[in-house]
Protein backbone atom coordinates (compact mmCIF):
# COMPACT_ATOMS: atom_id res chain seq x y z
CA UNK A 1 0.00 0.00 0.00
CA UNK A 2 1.13 3.28 -0.92
CA UNK A 3 0.95 5.44 1.71
CA UNK A 4 -0.15 9.10 0.84
CA UNK A 5 0.36 12.36 2.93
CA UNK A 6 -1.35 15.80 2.92
CA UNK A 7 -1.91 18.55 5.10
CA UNK A 8 -5.33 19.28 6.03
CA UNK A 9 -4.53 23.16 7.43
CA UNK A 10 -7.30 24.60 4.83
CA UNK A 11 -8.92 27.81 5.22
CA UNK A 12 -12.42 28.36 6.15
CA UNK A 13 -12.05 31.57 3.95
CA UNK A 14 -11.49 29.19 1.11
CA UNK A 15 -14.16 27.02 0.32
CA UNK A 16 -13.20 25.85 -2.71
CA UNK A 17 -10.02 24.45 -1.48
CA UNK A 18 -11.30 22.92 1.09
CA UNK A 19 -14.19 21.03 -0.72
CA UNK A 20 -11.85 19.89 -2.86
CA UNK A 21 -9.55 18.17 -0.43
CA UNK A 22 -12.60 16.16 1.08
CA UNK A 23 -14.18 15.36 -2.28
CA UNK A 24 -10.54 13.86 -2.89
CA UNK A 25 -10.28 11.97 -0.03
CA UNK A 26 -13.77 10.56 -0.24
CA UNK A 27 -13.34 9.22 -3.90
CA UNK A 28 -10.54 7.88 -2.63
CA UNK A 29 -12.20 5.35 -0.07
CA UNK A 30 -14.97 4.60 -2.66
CA UNK A 31 -12.14 2.49 -4.44
CA UNK A 32 -12.56 -1.09 -4.42
CA UNK A 33 -8.67 -2.52 -5.58
CA UNK A 34 -7.40 0.48 -3.11
CA UNK A 35 -3.72 1.00 -3.47
CA UNK A 36 -3.01 4.08 -1.86
CA UNK A 37 -3.63 5.26 1.71
CA UNK A 38 -3.83 9.01 2.25
CA UNK A 39 -3.05 10.20 5.73
CA UNK A 40 -3.76 13.96 6.74
CA UNK A 41 -1.68 16.13 8.78
CA UNK A 42 -3.58 18.78 10.85
CA UNK A 43 -2.10 21.25 13.89
CA UNK A 44 -3.72 20.70 17.41
CA UNK A 45 -5.53 23.46 17.20
CA UNK A 46 -6.84 23.38 13.56
CA UNK A 47 -10.40 23.71 13.57
CA UNK A 48 -12.50 20.38 15.27
CA UNK A 49 -15.15 20.43 12.21
CA UNK A 50 -12.17 20.06 9.51
CA UNK A 51 -10.29 17.39 11.87
CA UNK A 52 -14.20 15.59 12.15
CA UNK A 53 -14.46 16.38 8.31
CA UNK A 54 -11.14 14.38 7.21
CA UNK A 55 -12.03 11.77 9.74
CA UNK A 56 -15.03 10.41 8.42
CA UNK A 57 -12.52 9.11 5.03
CA UNK A 58 -8.86 8.65 6.68
CA UNK A 59 -6.58 9.13 9.27
CA UNK A 60 -6.00 12.23 10.89
CA UNK A 61 -2.24 12.80 12.18
CA UNK A 62 -2.72 15.60 14.68
CA UNK A 63 1.11 17.31 15.37
CA UNK A 64 1.64 20.64 16.47
CA UNK A 65 4.20 21.43 13.76
CA UNK A 66 0.71 22.27 11.50
CA UNK A 67 0.23 24.61 14.40
CA UNK A 68 1.56 28.29 12.94
CA UNK A 69 4.40 30.06 15.42
CA UNK A 70 3.73 26.93 17.89
CA UNK A 71 7.74 25.57 18.72
CA UNK A 72 7.64 23.04 16.72
CA UNK A 73 6.20 24.97 13.45
CA UNK A 74 9.30 27.06 13.97
CA UNK A 75 11.58 24.18 14.48
CA UNK A 76 10.67 23.49 10.64
CA UNK A 77 10.40 26.83 9.28
CA UNK A 78 13.68 28.18 10.17
CA UNK A 79 16.02 26.13 8.77
CA UNK A 80 13.64 25.94 5.81
CA UNK A 81 13.84 29.49 5.22
CA UNK A 82 17.58 29.41 6.21
CA UNK A 83 18.63 27.30 4.11
CA UNK A 84 16.21 25.14 2.10
CA UNK A 85 15.77 22.20 4.00
CA UNK A 86 12.84 19.88 6.03
CA UNK A 87 14.58 18.25 8.43
CA UNK A 88 12.43 18.05 11.14
CA UNK A 89 9.65 17.81 8.60
CA UNK A 90 10.92 14.63 6.88
CA UNK A 91 11.22 12.94 10.10
CA UNK A 92 8.06 13.09 10.66
CA UNK A 93 7.08 11.89 7.13
CA UNK A 94 10.08 9.34 8.00
CA UNK A 95 8.08 8.00 11.15
CA UNK A 96 4.66 7.64 9.74
CA UNK A 97 5.99 6.05 6.66
CA UNK A 98 4.82 8.35 3.86
CA UNK A 99 5.31 7.65 0.52
CA UNK A 100 3.90 10.49 -1.47
CA UNK A 101 3.20 13.60 -0.69
CA UNK A 102 0.67 15.32 -2.53
CA UNK A 103 -1.08 18.89 -2.99
CA UNK A 104 1.15 20.51 -0.03
CA UNK A 105 3.19 23.42 -1.87
CA UNK A 106 6.34 22.11 -0.66
CA UNK A 107 9.63 21.90 -2.58
CA UNK A 108 12.85 20.05 -1.77
CA UNK A 109 11.30 17.15 0.59
CA UNK A 110 13.70 13.96 0.81
CA UNK A 111 12.02 11.81 2.39
CA UNK A 112 9.92 10.97 -0.16
CA UNK A 113 7.64 11.84 -3.32
CA UNK A 114 5.64 14.80 -4.13
CA UNK A 115 3.04 15.57 -6.18
CA UNK A 116 1.56 19.37 -6.35
CA UNK A 117 -1.55 20.86 -7.61
CA UNK A 118 -1.48 24.07 -9.49
CA UNK A 119 -5.37 25.33 -9.33
CA UNK A 120 -4.78 27.73 -12.20
CA UNK A 121 -2.86 30.73 -13.69
CA UNK A 122 -4.94 33.02 -12.88
CA UNK A 123 -2.54 35.76 -12.76
CA UNK A 124 -1.53 35.33 -16.85
CA UNK A 125 -5.46 36.09 -17.91
CA UNK A 126 -6.31 38.67 -15.31
CA UNK A 127 -2.57 40.50 -14.35
CA UNK A 128 -4.31 43.88 -13.45
CA UNK A 129 -5.96 41.76 -10.08
CA UNK A 130 -2.57 41.24 -8.55
CA UNK A 131 0.28 43.19 -7.15
CA UNK A 132 3.29 42.75 -9.18
CA UNK A 133 5.03 41.31 -6.34
CA UNK A 134 1.97 38.70 -6.34
CA UNK A 135 2.61 38.17 -9.94
CA UNK A 136 6.01 37.62 -9.58
CA UNK A 137 5.91 35.48 -6.40
CA UNK A 138 3.30 33.07 -8.60
CA UNK A 139 5.96 33.02 -11.43
CA UNK A 140 8.98 31.97 -9.61
CA UNK A 141 6.77 29.83 -7.40
CA UNK A 142 4.63 28.04 -9.75
CA UNK A 143 8.19 27.39 -11.70
CA UNK A 144 9.68 26.06 -8.91
CA UNK A 145 6.68 23.80 -7.94
CA UNK A 146 7.27 22.44 -11.68
CA UNK A 147 11.04 21.65 -11.53
CA UNK A 148 10.96 19.90 -8.60
CA UNK A 149 7.92 18.26 -7.70
CA UNK A 150 7.54 14.32 -9.32
CA UNK A 151 4.21 15.24 -10.86
CA UNK A 152 1.91 18.69 -11.56
CA UNK A 153 -1.63 18.19 -10.90
CA UNK A 154 -3.88 20.55 -12.98
CA UNK A 155 -7.96 20.41 -12.45
CA UNK A 156 -8.59 21.49 -16.32
CA UNK A 157 -7.36 20.56 -19.83
CA UNK A 158 -7.72 24.54 -19.83
CA UNK A 159 -5.14 24.84 -17.19
CA UNK A 160 -2.74 22.05 -19.30
CA UNK A 161 -2.96 24.82 -21.94
CA UNK A 162 -1.52 27.33 -19.68
CA UNK A 163 1.01 25.26 -18.30
CA UNK A 164 2.12 24.11 -21.55
CA UNK A 165 2.55 27.72 -21.92
CA UNK A 166 4.01 28.66 -18.75
CA UNK A 167 6.83 25.83 -18.23
CA UNK A 168 6.63 23.92 -21.49
CA UNK A 169 10.15 22.13 -20.64
CA UNK A 170 8.20 20.43 -17.97
CA UNK A 171 5.19 19.57 -19.62
CA UNK A 172 5.79 15.78 -19.40
CA UNK A 173 4.97 16.29 -15.26
CA UNK A 174 1.67 17.79 -16.06
CA UNK A 175 -1.60 15.78 -14.98
CA UNK A 176 -5.08 16.31 -15.76
CA UNK A 177 -7.13 15.22 -12.65
CA UNK A 178 -10.58 17.10 -12.96
CA UNK A 179 -12.54 16.77 -9.55
CA UNK A 180 -15.94 15.68 -9.08
CA UNK A 181 -18.53 16.92 -6.11
CA UNK A 182 -20.62 14.92 -3.84
CA UNK A 183 -24.01 16.28 -3.29
CA UNK A 184 -25.15 16.61 0.15
CA UNK A 185 -27.49 13.27 0.37
CA UNK A 186 -30.10 16.25 2.17
CA UNK A 187 -30.28 17.58 -0.74
CA UNK A 188 -32.46 15.11 -2.00
CA UNK A 189 -34.34 14.56 1.22
CA UNK A 190 -35.56 18.46 1.34
CA UNK A 191 -38.72 19.01 1.76
CA UNK A 192 -41.97 21.77 0.63
CA UNK A 193 -41.34 22.73 4.54
CA UNK A 194 -37.57 23.28 4.40
CA UNK A 195 -38.16 25.05 1.32
CA UNK A 196 -40.59 27.35 2.99
CA UNK A 197 -38.66 27.56 6.66
CA UNK A 198 -35.34 28.31 4.34
CA UNK A 199 -37.33 31.26 2.66
CA UNK A 200 -38.41 32.86 5.86
CA UNK A 201 -35.09 32.44 7.30
CA UNK A 202 -33.76 34.43 4.89
CA UNK A 203 -36.91 36.63 4.08
CA UNK A 204 -36.67 35.61 0.40
CA UNK A 205 -40.61 35.34 -1.00
CA UNK A 206 -40.44 35.68 -4.62
CA UNK A 207 -38.54 32.82 -7.51
CA UNK A 208 -34.67 33.63 -7.22
CA UNK A 209 -31.68 33.25 -8.78
CA UNK A 210 -28.91 32.14 -6.53
CA UNK A 211 -24.76 33.42 -6.29
CA UNK A 212 -22.91 31.40 -4.41
CA UNK A 213 -19.10 32.64 -4.90
CA UNK A 214 -16.98 34.10 -2.45
CA UNK A 215 -16.31 38.25 -3.29
CA UNK A 216 -13.77 37.86 -4.48
CA UNK A 217 -13.52 40.88 -7.63
CA UNK A 218 -12.72 37.93 -10.20
CA UNK A 219 -16.10 36.49 -9.73
CA UNK A 220 -17.43 39.07 -11.76
CA UNK A 221 -20.77 39.89 -9.48
CA UNK A 222 -20.97 43.38 -10.76
CA UNK A 223 -21.97 41.97 -13.87
CA UNK A 224 -24.94 40.27 -12.43
CA UNK A 225 -25.87 43.15 -10.54
CA UNK A 226 -25.68 45.68 -13.48
CA UNK A 227 -28.06 42.99 -15.27
CA UNK A 228 -30.44 43.08 -12.63
CA UNK A 229 -30.08 46.65 -13.09
CA UNK A 230 -31.13 46.78 -16.39
CA UNK A 231 -33.98 44.99 -16.03
CA UNK A 232 -35.43 47.03 -12.92
CA UNK A 233 -35.17 50.10 -15.23
CA UNK A 234 -37.50 47.82 -17.84
CA UNK A 235 -39.58 47.49 -14.40
CA UNK A 236 -38.40 43.40 -14.69
CA UNK A 237 -37.71 41.89 -10.91
CA UNK A 238 -35.37 39.68 -10.65
CA UNK A 239 -34.62 38.70 -7.40
CA UNK A 240 -30.51 37.33 -7.37
CA UNK A 241 -29.45 35.74 -3.24
CA UNK A 242 -25.40 35.79 -3.23
CA UNK A 243 -23.97 34.54 -0.35
CA UNK A 244 -20.10 34.00 0.79
CA UNK A 245 -17.46 35.51 2.74
CA UNK A 246 -17.65 39.21 2.10
CA UNK A 247 -14.07 40.47 1.80
CA UNK A 248 -11.55 39.92 -0.99
CA UNK A 249 -7.98 40.37 0.33
CA UNK A 250 -6.39 41.40 -2.52
CA UNK A 251 -8.79 44.21 -3.25
CA UNK A 252 -10.28 45.46 0.14
CA UNK A 253 -12.55 47.89 -1.02
CA UNK A 254 -14.47 45.81 -3.82
CA UNK A 255 -17.02 45.01 -1.75
CA UNK A 256 -17.81 48.65 -0.86
CA UNK A 257 -17.69 49.09 -4.46
CA UNK A 258 -20.78 46.31 -4.61
CA UNK A 259 -22.52 47.73 -1.63
CA UNK A 260 -22.68 51.18 -3.31
CA UNK A 261 -24.02 50.29 -6.36
CA UNK A 262 -27.18 48.71 -4.80
CA UNK A 263 -27.66 51.15 -2.75
CA UNK A 264 -27.40 53.89 -5.48
CA UNK A 265 -29.37 51.88 -7.98
CA UNK A 266 -32.14 50.78 -5.19
CA UNK A 267 -31.58 47.32 -5.41
CA UNK A 268 -32.02 46.20 -1.83
CA UNK A 269 -34.98 43.84 -2.55
CA UNK A 270 -33.80 42.67 -5.82
CA UNK A 271 -30.02 41.65 -4.41
CA UNK A 272 -29.86 39.94 -1.22
CA UNK A 273 -26.27 39.71 0.23
CA UNK A 274 -26.38 37.06 2.89
CA UNK A 275 -22.33 37.06 3.59
CA UNK A 276 -21.64 33.46 5.43
CA UNK A 277 -24.20 30.74 5.56
CA UNK A 278 -24.66 27.68 7.08
CA UNK A 279 -23.01 24.62 4.65
CA UNK A 280 -26.82 22.80 4.69
CA UNK A 281 -28.28 26.09 3.66
CA UNK A 282 -26.24 26.32 0.51
CA UNK A 283 -27.55 22.94 -0.98
CA UNK A 284 -31.16 24.03 -0.06
CA UNK A 285 -30.53 27.68 -1.83
CA UNK A 286 -29.09 25.52 -5.33
CA UNK A 287 -32.48 23.22 -4.65
CA UNK A 288 -34.91 25.85 -4.46
CA UNK A 289 -33.62 28.45 -7.12
CA UNK A 290 -34.50 28.94 -10.54
CA UNK A 291 -30.97 28.46 -11.80
CA UNK A 292 -27.55 29.03 -10.09
CA UNK A 293 -25.63 31.88 -11.53
CA UNK A 294 -21.31 31.70 -12.07
CA UNK A 295 -20.27 35.13 -13.71
CA UNK A 296 -16.64 34.72 -13.09
CA UNK A 297 -13.64 36.23 -14.94
CA UNK A 298 -11.73 33.14 -14.52
CA UNK A 299 -11.88 29.90 -13.54
CA UNK A 300 -9.59 26.88 -12.74
CA UNK A 301 -12.19 23.84 -11.88
CA UNK A 302 -15.50 25.52 -10.19
CA UNK A 303 -16.57 24.03 -7.18
CA UNK A 304 -19.39 25.63 -7.32
CA UNK A 305 -20.10 24.51 -11.25
CA UNK A 306 -19.29 20.70 -9.71
CA UNK A 307 -21.53 20.89 -7.07
CA UNK A 308 -24.56 21.90 -9.29
CA UNK A 309 -23.78 19.40 -11.59
CA UNK A 310 -23.26 16.78 -9.40
CA UNK A 311 -27.26 17.33 -8.77
CA UNK A 312 -28.24 18.20 -12.65
CA UNK A 313 -29.25 21.64 -11.13
CA UNK A 314 -29.54 24.55 -14.03
CA UNK A 315 -26.49 27.04 -14.51
CA UNK A 316 -26.60 29.72 -16.08
CA UNK A 317 -22.18 30.84 -16.63
CA UNK A 318 -19.96 33.46 -17.57
CA UNK A 319 -18.38 31.89 -21.51
CA UNK A 320 -15.35 30.40 -20.07
CA UNK A 321 -14.08 27.81 -21.97
CA UNK A 322 -13.30 26.05 -19.02
CA UNK A 323 -17.11 26.20 -17.57
CA UNK A 324 -18.04 25.01 -20.86
CA UNK A 325 -15.45 22.16 -20.67
CA UNK A 326 -16.65 21.28 -17.03
CA UNK A 327 -20.63 21.66 -17.78
CA UNK A 328 -21.08 22.49 -21.30
CA UNK A 329 -25.09 21.74 -20.72
CA UNK A 330 -25.49 24.92 -18.78
CA UNK A 331 -26.52 28.59 -20.05
CA UNK A 332 -23.78 30.73 -21.27
CA UNK A 333 -23.50 34.51 -20.93
CA UNK A 334 -20.69 36.81 -22.53
CA UNK A 335 -18.75 37.68 -19.35
CA UNK A 336 -18.25 41.20 -19.94
CA UNK A 337 -21.85 41.70 -21.22
CA UNK A 338 -24.46 42.88 -18.43
CA UNK A 339 -27.02 42.93 -21.33
CA UNK A 340 -26.20 39.38 -22.54
CA UNK A 341 -27.36 38.23 -19.02
CA UNK A 342 -30.29 40.45 -18.65
CA UNK A 343 -31.36 38.79 -21.45
CA UNK A 344 -30.72 35.52 -20.08
CA UNK A 345 -32.78 35.80 -16.89
CA UNK A 346 -35.78 37.61 -18.54
CA UNK A 347 -36.23 35.05 -20.67
CA UNK A 348 -35.39 32.25 -18.33
CA UNK A 349 -38.46 30.45 -18.34
CA UNK A 350 -37.98 30.06 -22.06
CA UNK A 351 -34.54 29.00 -22.49
CA UNK A 352 -34.26 27.13 -19.85
CA UNK A 353 -33.87 22.81 -20.01
CA UNK A 354 -35.99 22.37 -16.97
CA UNK A 355 -35.14 18.48 -17.30
CA UNK A 356 -32.46 16.55 -15.11
CA UNK A 357 -29.08 16.87 -16.38
CA UNK A 358 -27.36 12.89 -16.86
CA UNK A 359 -24.94 12.40 -14.56
CA UNK A 360 -23.56 9.44 -13.14
CA UNK A 361 -21.94 10.76 -9.93
CA UNK A 362 -20.78 7.23 -8.99
CA UNK A 363 -19.40 6.38 -11.70
CA UNK A 364 -17.14 10.46 -12.09
CA UNK A 365 -16.26 9.45 -8.51
CA UNK A 366 -14.18 6.23 -9.33
CA UNK A 367 -13.09 7.63 -12.55
CA UNK A 368 -11.79 10.67 -10.41
CA UNK A 369 -10.00 8.53 -7.95
CA UNK A 370 -8.86 6.04 -11.01
CA UNK A 371 -7.23 9.05 -11.99
CA UNK A 372 -5.29 10.33 -9.13
CA UNK A 373 -4.38 6.44 -7.96
CA UNK A 374 -2.68 6.29 -11.68
CA UNK A 375 -0.84 9.84 -10.81
CA UNK A 376 0.28 8.54 -7.87
CA UNK A 377 1.17 4.93 -9.07
CA UNK A 378 3.14 6.02 -11.86
CA UNK A 379 5.46 7.90 -9.81
CA UNK A 380 6.49 6.09 -7.24
CA UNK A 381 7.07 2.95 -10.52
CA UNK A 382 9.04 5.37 -12.44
Amino acid sequence: MIRVGFIGAVSKEWMGGLNYFKNLLYAISTLENKEIEPIVFVGKKTDEDIKAMFRKHVQVIEHSMFDRKSLSWFCWKIPQRLFKTHYAFDQLLKQYHIDVFSHTDIINIKSCKTVNWIPDFQHLHLPHMFSSAEIKHRNSHFLKLAQYSDAIVLSSFDALKDFNSFAPQYVQKAKVLQFVSQPDKKYFELTHQDEELLRKKYNIFKPFFYLPNQFWKHKNHMVVFEAVNILKEKKVNITVVCTGHLHDYRNSEHIDTLTRFVAMHHLEDQIKLLGLVDYADVFALIKYSEAVINPSLFEGWSSTVEECKSVGKNMILSDLEVHKEQYLQATFFERNNPQSLANILEQYEQISQLEDKVFDIQIQTKLFAKQYQNIIGNIIHE
